[in-house]
Parts: structure tokens; sequence; C-alpha cells
């Protein structure tokens, strides 16, 4: 959901590109789960009822990942922020 939401939301850009991207990695891929969550990120499903829901990135962060590890494991370019 962070990723969908960032890169759909705050990227504005289609979420079908992370759909696919996650096709591809994705080692417990599940099309139907894969795609109606992107769809749900997006705010473009008929589950949602237009409802758009946008995740704080910042406070994603703070609240599951306190020291950045994570962050910094997978954004190298970010080891010293």
């Amino acid at each position: 959901q962070n990723v969908c939401s960032f890169l759909a939301i705050e990227l504005g850009l289609d979420w079908r590109l992370g759909a696919e991207f996650f096709e591809e990695v994705l080692l417990d891929y599940d099309v139907s789960s894969n795609w109606l969550n992107w769809q749900n990120g997006a705010g473009v499903s008929l589950c949602t009822g237009g409802r758009l829901n946008r995740f704080n990135i910042v406070k994603q962060s703070k609240t599951y990942d306190k020291d950045g590890l994570y962050v910094r494991l997978w954004c190298p370019e970010l080891q010293h922020v």
C-alpha cells in the first residue's frame, strides 16, 4: 500500500507500472490480489467507492522503520541521512 500510494498518488505514475513490476518480482505473487490491491491503492477500483487512501510515507517510516534500517538498505543514497 505504501509503494502504491507513493507511486500512483505522490508521483502521479500509472498504477499499472507498479502492478506489472510486482507481478515480475514477487515470490508469492497472486494475480487477483496484486491487481485489485493496486487498483484500490490508486483509487480506481469500484470497491473503494472513489475513496483515495493516501499514505503518509514519513509517518509510515517512523512507525515501522524507526531507525531507518530498511530504507537505508534499499535506498543506499540515503545511507547518511
